[in-house]
Parts: C-alpha cells; sequence; structure tokens
C-alpha cells in the first residue's frame, strides 16, 4: 500500500512508521497498544504518543478500543510491509556482505523506511523469497501473510532434551552479541542440556561444551529437532583437528552464512571430504589443511566453523 506521504517530514513518518509497528507487535501478542507503551516504545512523552496515535487514527490505520489501540487492516498491511523490509534487508545483509551480523538490526531499521516495496519485492526475488530471516523471524510476504511457529524459550526447555534453535532475538544488542560470540544461530543443535543453580545453560555445541548465561537463553526460542538433524556421536570442529590427523568434513556450521560460506564451500570444503591438518604457523593460526591434495590457508575463526567426525588416524 502507498506510504504516509512525502509531505510529511522524514522524522514524522520515520516516527509513524515505528509507532505501526508497535502496534502490529501488541496485535500480535493479543494485547492493544495503549499511550503509555508507545510512549516507552518510542521514549517520548505521553503527550507525544498520544498526538502519534491521533495521526495514525486520523490517516485510518488505526483505531481505539477504551484505552487501547489497534491496526486497521490498512494500518495492518502497512505494518508489514515495514517489517517485510527490515527483515529481507537484514537478510540480504547476511548473505550478500560480510556486514557483522550485530549491524544487521540497526542498518535494516533505516533502509525498512527508505526501501519502495517494488525494490523489495526485487531484492525478495534476488534472495528466492526467503520465509525466514537470518535471526529466525518470520518474512512477511508481499500479499501481506505472516507466517506462524510455536517456538519455546530455551529458558524453559527440559532438561536432557535435544533442541534445535530456530530464533535468537536480536535485542538487546548486548546480548545478541554475547549469543553471536557463543557460535549460536538458527538452525543450530544443542544436546546434553542442564539448567544450573544461577540460571545458566550447559549444553553441547557442535562437539563443544558452553554456559549460556541466564540473560541469553530467553532470547532463544527452540524446538525438537527433526531426523535431519541427528550429528554423529564424535562431531567436532576442524580447530580440535590435530596436526598430521586427518577427518571427514561433516558441514557447515549454521553462524556460517553468506561470502563466508560460500568462500569455504568453493575451495572444496564440502561434506564427505576427507581433510587433513598439515602444519601451523609459529602463533598457531593460520594452519595448513590438505584438501583433494590442495593446500589451503585457515585462520581459527575460520577452521572453528566447519565440522568434522571420523578423527581416523593419530599424530606423526
Amino acid at each position: 500500500m502507498p506510504r504516509i506521504p512525502n509531505h510529511s517530514s522524514q522524522a514524522t513518518r520515520i516516527q509513524l512508521e515505528d509507532s505501526l509497528k508497535h502496534l502490529l507487535d501488541c496485535d500480535e501478542s493479543g494485547r492493544g497498544a495503549t499511550v503509555d507503551s508507545l510512549a516507552g516504545s518510542l521514549d517520548k512523552s505521553r503527550s507525544h504518543a498520544a498526538d502519534v496515535l491521533g495521526l495514525l487514527r486520523s490517516r485510518n490505520l488505526a483505531t481505539a478500543s477504551g484505552d487501547t489501540h489497534h491496526l486497521t487492516e490498512d494500518g495492518r498491511l502497512y505494518a508489514l510491509q515495514i517489517v517485510r523490509t527490515h527483515r529481507l534487508y537484514e537478510t540480504w545483509l547476511a548473505h550478500e556482505t560480510s556486514t557483522p551480523a550485530a549491524d544487521w538490526h540497526r542498518a535494516a531499521h533505516k533502509a525498512e523506511h527508505h526501501l519502495e516495496a517494488s525494490a523489495v519485492d526485487a531484492m525478495a526475488d534476488r534472495l528466492s523469497n526467503p520465509r525466514f530471516d537470518p535471526h529466525g523471524d518470520p518474512i512477511p510476504t508481499r500479499e501481506g501473510h505472516m507466517p506462524r511457529r510455536a517456538l519455546t524459550s530455551l529458558a524453559s526447555w527440559q532438561e536432557n532434551q535435544p533442541a534445535r534453535i530456530e530464533h535468537i532475538e536480536d535485542e538487546p544488542e548486548v546480548l545478541f552479541r554475547q549469543a553471536q560470540v557463543l557460535g549460536l544461530a538458527p538452525g543450530s543443535r544443542l544436546d546434553e542440556l542442564k539448567h544450573l543453580p544461577n540460571g545458566s545453560i550447559e549444553t553441547l555445541l557442535e562437539g563443544r561444551r558452553l554456559i549460556i548465561p541466564a540473560a541469553v537463553s530467553p532470547l532463544i526460542h527452540v524446538t525438537t529437532p527433526g531426523p535431519d538433524d541427528n550429528a554423529p556421536p564424535d562431531l567436532a570442529r576442524l580447530t580440535d583437528l590435530p596436526i598430521g590427523v586427518d577427518a571427514v568434513i561433516y558441514g557447515l556450521a549454521p553462524s556460517c552464512i553468506g561470502p563466508e560460506r560460500r568462500r569455504l564451500l568453493d575451495l572444496g570444503v564440502v561434506p564427505g571430504t576427507r581433510i587433513r591438518c598439515e602444519f601451523a604457523s609459529p602463533f598457531g593460526s593460520p594452519r595448513s589443511y590438505d584438501i583433494r591434495g590442495a593446500l589451503i590457508g585457515l585462520r581459527d575463526y575460520q577452521a572453528d566453523r566447519i565440522l568434522i567426525h571420523s578423527i581416523v588416524s593419530s599424530p606423526t
């Protein structure tokens, strides 16, 4: 649908569009938006939030019911287009650029207010119309439909039950960065979960034991792994492979995406390929690996995203 007219100031239009997203969040969670909730979302005064809600009502984008506000059908379609733009732009950044994951949200927040629907649809076509963004959030279709999924917070997941990460909240940013550092990403499988007394979670991720802080686990939403998510019991990471030892590549970690993933695939890092660690630099990283008779150099942060199994020989 058409955007808020250009004769509105850019700052006003951005604020109105941010407000539409807030109302959409409230509607999706089954509660209406209020003056107080919008004031908190915009970090503005109650009187300012009340004025914004009045503008949305005057444009037939929102309607009032007592103290709460809900989107009209036009308002919902407008809000979904903003969300579609944001999530597709994040997906484009993840798959087509080397932009750090922690920067996706801020860049997409700027883009969502400027990209036209035709440009967004072209971007979706180029990306093969993805259903979910790199955080695992559903991407609304161009017709205004947004898929729903039943997910559970990792914080309440049952102990010793395997889990597959489907979604990670990208806010607060400081906690999202912690999840990134831990190597957590949609598609990752967690095994041997244990809830610790301090609220954190101990688990096995891609051959490594790690502790997920109590503040981070509520950002992670999981589901039961499917049959295709089963990993070999001896799964490890390439950084665990000693010099002079062979292994078989299992695949790339779900956290390895975009140009980095394509580069590793182009180098022959594909499932079923035998790989051998030949030698390391004096500082330990990078290391040299033999893949199909060719030597490639990988730094530890790259090798850490390559999953291996069937370590078959002994150090020489």
